[in-house]
This record gives structure tokens, sequence and C-alpha cells, in this order.
């Protein structure tokens, strides 16, 4: 069973010029994803982890550890409109994989322990997809309206629905699913992350948010 660890990256980053080279805990924000996926794959020794970077930059691939095979891609999926799916689709015509396991720079806490538990999740009960979430048990309302709760009936929120927001740590599909254009398919389960482990940084206040944390 051949795993594939996709990472794209894109240098030319709008709401956060030069996220890929930002300092974080006195290294830069790539250097923190790079090494746990050569962990990732250290600690799954008895599986084909494959690792790959995909990005357009040629000059970026001296950043890349050994473990890491650098794939350029077109200039033209680093367009501001462009969307992950474009990405998936590029790196999948060029690389075959039994499951595929997207993951970005932007989460730098997700763990190999997390990683390597919802892997084995997916294989163990044969899903399709598998994916990094945070669990909000809250009230949480959308456009004006609420989500997971009766404003008439207010419950104690331990009686609350959980609400479950996708994080950037990870997405684990099968090829199957990624043929048919998801990258969620439908039999799914969430791997829940703690806060620490979803932190996605994406602007000048989550790198500052980010930085408040210590290993």
């Amino acid at each position: 069973m051949k795993i594939s660890v996709l990472l794209p990256i894109k240098l030319n980053n709008q709401r956060l010029p030069d996220k890929s080279f930002i300092e974080l805990q006195g290294q830069p924000l790539f250097e923190h994803t790079f090494k746990r996926l050569v962990a990732f794959q250290k600690a799954n020794k008895d599986k084909d982890v494959n690792l790959y970077c995909y990005c357009s930059d040629a000059d970026f691939e001296e950043n890349l550890p050994p473990e890491i095979d650098f794939i350029q891609r077109s200039p033209y999926l680093d367009r501001p409109e462009t969307l992950m799916r474009e990405v998936i689709d590029a790196f999948t015509k060029l690389v075959s994989s039994d499951i595929y396991i997207l993951t970005f720079i932007t989460a730098p806490f997700i763990s190999v322990d997390s990683m390597t538990t919802a892997l084995n999740i997916m294989i163990r009960d044969k899903l399709d997809s598998i994916l990094s979430v945070r669990k909000i048990s809250n009230f949480c309302d959308y456009d004006g309206e609420p989500i997971n709760y009766d404003k008439d009936n207010v419950l104690p929120t331990q009686q609350l629905q959980s609400i479950y927001e996708h994080t950037n740590g990870f997405f684990m599909f099968n090829e199957k699913t990624c043929k048919e254009g998801k990258r969620v398919g439908n039999n799914f389960k969430y791997y829940v992350v703690n806060d620490y482990e979803s932190v996605d940084i994406d602007t000048f206040e989550d790198i500052e948010f980010a930085r408040k944390f210590r290993y």
C-alpha cells in the first residue's frame, strides 16, 4: 500500500506575505512541518510512506531534507483564485497512490501521534477518508441563526450537539475519493485534535498567537 503525503507550498501569499519563512520558535515556519513529516515517515516504517513538496519555485527545493521529494508545479496554480481541488488534481496526475495525506505548513503543531493514529484508524476501519477536526461544544450561530441549539429552549453546554471544525492538520483520503473530486468521502471519520494542534496560521494575528505557545 503506497501512502503519499502532499505538502503544497505557495510562496506568493497575499494575507501573510512570506508566510513560509516567518519565524516561529526560532525556525522558519516550513521547518516545523518538514521535521514532523520526516518523523511521521520514520514512525511508520512498516508502511510505504512517501513525502512530497509541491511548489512552483524550483529554488525552494534547497530547503528540503533528503527524505522529502520536490515536485515543481505550474505557476498557474499560484493564482489567488486557485482551488485546492485544482492543486490536488494536478498532483495526483503525477503521483499515483492508495492513500493521499494532504497537510499544510500553516498547521505547525499537529502531532506525529495524531497523524499516525488517524492513518491506522483509516486502514483498520477501511475508511475512504479521515480528517483532523476541532470539536466545539458551545453555542454556535450562522448568519444570525442558531446551529446547534434552540434559542427558545437553551440547554446547558454539556447537552449541546457538538460542531466539528475542519483544521489544516491533515486530510487523508483514498484514490477513489480523490478521483471523485473530493477529499472527504462518504465513509469517513473525524479525528478530534486539541486546541494546540488545531492552530492554523493565515494572518499576522495567527502567528502572534502561535508564538505564545512553547514546546
